[in-house]
Order: structure tokens, then C-alpha cells, then sequence
């Protein structure tokens, strides 16, 4: 006799960690439990963004952030080339926000309004971002956003500059670079209307700028005015580097390209004529652009006071070793004899 037990939907399972049933729901978005379910299903295939977003109709640029809400509550583990389950499957509780009601009210209480024309200039204390600040979740954003009218205006403000709603996700970030990251919020509209003016206005570059002033301790719009300041013309030095060796899509330059940029124009004062020169030289002796080898040559020129190509050929003319003259192995008077002799 044969037995056949139809299960019909029951008959493809996969295995859901109890934990996010448990500890997860309360605080996980939608999003985040789309991805999550997403991989969990296809868990024995590579899943790239672009898969998971056809699956979920989850945004792209959204999954990543999903991927490392997961990997920082501990339920997956990130060993750099996949991820894999934590080897502790319970959510961790050791995170910069959570929906307990003290947090919530603690939060209520620092942040009560100020007296009106004053909001965006009163005191902030000054915070110690962690390595990779996490945003909140969906829960704790929209409850901070009730309590606090400090983000209301944050977020207002915001909406004019980009001229559109923002989401949960972006008001997250607003509120993640305020507390976590201890940015005022005069700076953070300065950090919005810089990144409209170089027209990178999306959140995601926001965020990233964002998290790089806190770590270099931007807290005023005296710090946030210079730091803008140095950061454009960096990338004018930088531009007008790469223009003279001639690099074509140069894309963001690296941290120690701008470096050696600032060094060779706003600190060394070297003419874009020198500057080819020393990229010529670099290329016929390396076959390939190395900004090191060319800060070796430039440094050489500028500790020569070389301004100019004449100075160059000087310097370099006075810059060789003077030929020294063989030593002869004879004695010049047993010469002097051997001519003598010759005119017999």
C-alpha cells in the first residue's frame, strides 16, 4: 500500500529562528523583515541586492541597511565574504536605541522645547559616535518624533530644503545623526544645503557625510563653515591634479590623493607646468601613475626652491656630481723619458 500525504503549501518550509518571532517583531520594520525572510528562503542561493529587490519590492539602496540591522542585533554574522547565522541566535538588546518606556521618557525630558526663536541654537552635548552608528527603528522613530519637537522642526526644515516628504528611513537618519552622533541641528541643515549645492541630496550621502563630521568633531557651524570650506578646496586641488595629468573619469579621489593635492598646490605652490613634468617623469619610470613616487620627485624640486622649469634646468644642472678624473698608474717623469727619447 502506498501512503501519499498531501501538504500543499506545508510541503516547501523553510526554518524562521524563534528569536525573530520573539524579539524581532516588536521592533524590526517591514523592510527588514522582508530581506530577512528573503534570505532565509534562498538561504542555499547568492543573493545579490538586485535579486532580493525583485523578490521583496524592497528598494536597493534600502537593503543594505536591513542586511546590518540584522548583522548588529546578532542574529546574522558578517565574515566579510557571506553571512552566516550567529552562533547566538537571541536578538541583542545592547544597542544605541530601544522602545523601553525610561529611554522614551528620559528622551522626552532632554529634549523639551526651547523658547521659541532659540531652537536651533541652544547647547548640544557633545556625543561619542560609535564605530558604525546604527539607525533606529521604525517604532522608536515615530515615537521620538511625537515627543520631540526638536526633530519636528529637524524634519520640517528638511523637507523644505529637499522639497520633498521624507520617509521613516530618512527621518531615522535625521535622527540618528542628532543623538547618536551628537550633531546640532543648525549643522545638520549646514550638512543638507552643502550636499543640495554639490548635488549629492540623496539621504544616503547625507547620512555618510553626516557620520564623517561627528568623527571629526564638527559640533558648531563655525567647525561645520571651515570644514565645508577645506573639503571644496581639496577637491578643487584635487581637481585640477587629476586635469593636469591628464586622468579621465577620476571618479572620488582617495583620502591620500587629496593629501598629496593640498601638499603640491595650496602647501608647495606648484604650477600645473611642473606638475607634468614630475607626472612624465613618473610614468616613464614607473609606466603607471604613482602619486607617492610623484610627491618624492616634487618633494626633491621644493626643497631645491625650484618655482619654474628655467629653475629646474638649474637646479638640476648644479644638482650633478662633478666628473672625478681617473688616477693614472704610472710615474709622469718615467714618461717624460720615453718622449725624450722618441725624438731620436
Amino acid at each position: 500500500m502506498s501512503i501519499n500525504i498531501n501538504l500543499g503549501a506545508w510541503s516547501s518550509v523553510f526554518a524562521v529562528p524563534s528569536a525573530v518571532v520573539d524579539e524581532g517583531l516588536k521592533f524590526a520594520d517591514g523592510v527588514k523583515l522582508k530581506v530577512l525572510l528573503c534570505l532565509l528562503r534562498n538561504s542555499d542561493k547568492n543573493m545579490e541586492y538586485a535579486d532580493i529587490s525583485a523578490i521583496t519590492g524592497v528598494n536597493v539602496t534600502d537593503i543594505p541597511e536591513a542586511v546590518e540591522y540584522w548583522v548588529s542585533r546578532g542574529l546574522l554574522s558578517d565574515s566579510g565574504n557571506s553571512l552566516e547565522p550567529a552562533k547566538n541566535n537571541s536578538l541583542s538588546e545592547s544597542k544605541s536605541y530601544n522602545n523601553s518606556e525610561s529611554e522614551l521618557k528620559t528622551s522626552e525630558e532632554n529634549n523639551s522645547p526651547s523658547p521659541k526663536g532659540n531652537e536651533l541654537s541652544k547647547p548640544q552635548q557633545k556625543h561619542t559616535p560609535v564605530a558604525k552608528p546604527q539607525k533606529p527603528d521604525y517604532v522608536f522613530t515615530a515615537q521620538r518624533l511625537a515627543a520631540d519637537e526638536e526633530l519636528k522642526i529637524l524634519v520640517n526644515e528638511a523637507q523644505v530644503a529637499l522639497g520633498k516628504i521624507l520617509s521613516n528611513s530618512d527621518t531615522a537618519t535625521l535622527l540618528m545623526l542628532k543623538d547618536t552622533c551628537g550633531l546640532p541641528l543648525d549643522v545638520i541643515l549646514m550638512l543638507i544645503q552643502y550636499c543640495i549645492s554639490i548635488g549629492k541630496s540623496n539621504m544616503r550621502m547625507i547620512e555618510k557625510i553626516g557620520v564623517e563630521w561627528s568623527d571629526d568633531g564638527i559640533y558648531s557651524v563655525e567647525a561645520a563653515d571651515n570644514k565645508i570650506r577645506l573639503t571644496m578646496q581639496s577637491n578643487k586641488n584635487f581637481g585640477l591634479v587629476s586635469s593636469t595629468f591628464g586622468l579621465k573619469n577620476a571618479g572620488s579621489p582617495t583620502k591620500k590623493q587629496l593629501e598629496y593635492s593640498n601638499k603640491w598646490i595650496s602647501e608647495w605652490h606648484f604650477s600645473p607646468e611642473l606638475l607634468r613634468e614630475a607626472y612624465e617623469r613618473c610614468v616613464d619610470k614607473k609606466s603607471a601613475v604613482d602619486f607617492r613616487y610623484i610627491d618624492g620627485i616634487l618633494k626633491k624640486w621644493f626643497n631645491g626652491s625650484v618655482t619654474n622649469m628655467d629653475e629646474l634646468n638649474a637646479f638640476e644642472k648644479s644638482d650633478k656630481k662633478p666628473v672625478t678624473k681617473r688616477k693614472t698608474s704610472y710615474d709622469i717623469n718615467e714618461l717624460n723619458k720615453i718622449d725624450t727619447l722618441d725624438d731620436f
